[in-house]
């Protein structure tokens, strides 16, 4: 018989609670455009910042120079937010987590296995929420292609995933030269994570073609099997933004969904094609942003375990690709 204790101490949130407030780590374009709006809308109250940036204060929010500063300051029941650059996540969710508190960071997560099985292993021991912010698994779109994927796991002949943009915005840290700063982390995480979810053996994905020397237009594209099926991954920088992913089964039909790995609000068409004709789904998705935030801490320390796991083979194969590109 499973017997569970609640104890209540300094720095331990009970499971039961909700957030009251949030204390953002780091506060770049993609916070300021997506994380902030997001936070408001759902209802949690955004009363600190860590930031060493004096002009990046929100007026009416404390500032706090180091984690450390705002851990020992702010209440138990506050949830922090973590969107740094991935080099730096490690640090600062190994911080939050033994200081007991609930935390949420940017993907990708962790850059490494060792990273992640720690930090996995550390969260569940302190019983306290660990979530990488993967948006886009917010959207119904999405999990109807997971359950798919797992429902007709046999006879899954071909997966290809795309993921392209135009352009990368300056003077951010995505145009640091680092594994953690590059394309392939930012952008690989995604597909790496509908994979792993949907039960598919990652350890056999190598890149198989890479310009990520050729700054102005890095390519990645990565490719193996599970199984009994082909798997085709290509993300980095091209002339357009593509944002699709297709299925092909081994009776012929297809499935395709555009925009897949986004986390706007917006139609999303999911195409299934079969010998006798094709049927398009137009899907209203609401701001997988919100959505996420909304979730509740039960919610979150229900699947606790499966995300963690999934997220360790990710990070896994993160880094092996990373070295295979020569980014590590």
């Amino acid at each position: 018989m499973n017997v569970i204790i609640f104890l209540v101490m300094e720095n331990h949130i009970d499971s039961n609670l909700s957030w009251k407030s949030v204390c953002i780590i780091g506060l770049g374009v993609h916070a300021q455009n997506k994380l902030l709006p997001a936070l408001e809308s759902s209802g949690l109250q955004v009363v600190a910042l860590v930031s060493r940036t004096p002009s990046l204060a929100i007026s009416g929010v404390q500032t706090f120079s180091t984690v450390a500063d705002a851990l020992s300051c702010l209440p138990d029941t506050t949830l922090f937010v973590i969107a740094t650059p991935p080099n730096i996540h490690y640090a600062q969710v190994k911080a939050v987590i033994e200081a007991g508190r609930d935390v949420f960071v940017e993907k990708p997560a962790f850059l490494s296995l060792k990273e992640a099985v720690e930090l996995s292993r550390l969260a569940c021991e302190r019983d306290v929420v660990l979530v990488e912010m993967l948006m886009y698994l917010e959207n119904n779109s999405v999990q109807k292609i997971i359950e798919e994927l797992k429902r007709a796991s046999g006879s899954v002949k071909k997966i290809e995933c795309q993921f392209l943009i135009p352009s990368v915005p300056r003077g951010t840290f995505r145009t640091e030269e680092s594994f953690g700063n590059s394309l392939l982390s930012d952008m690989a995480c995604y597909p790496l994570s509908l994979l792993a979810i949907a039960g598919y053996d990652l350890s056999n994905l190598v890149l198989v073609r890479d310009n990520c020397q050729v700054k102005e237009n890095p390519i990645f594209s990565v490719k193996g099997k599970s199984k009994q099926t082909t798997i085709h991954i290509l993300v980095g920088q091209d002339d357009q933004y593509i944002n699709n992913l297709k299925l092909e089964f081994e009776d012929g039909r297809k499935i395709s969904c555009e925009p897949f790995f986004y986390g706007r609000d917006g139609h999303r068409a999911l195409i299934r094609s079969t010998k006798t004709g094709e049927l398009t789904e137009q899907i209203l998705e609401s701001n997988a942003y919100e959505l996420m935030f909304l979730r509740r801490r039960p919610e979150w320390l229900a699947t606790q375990k499966n995300r963690l796991d999934s997220l360790g083979l990710v990070s896994e194969s993160l880094e092996r690709l990373g070295r295979q590109a020569g980014l590590l």
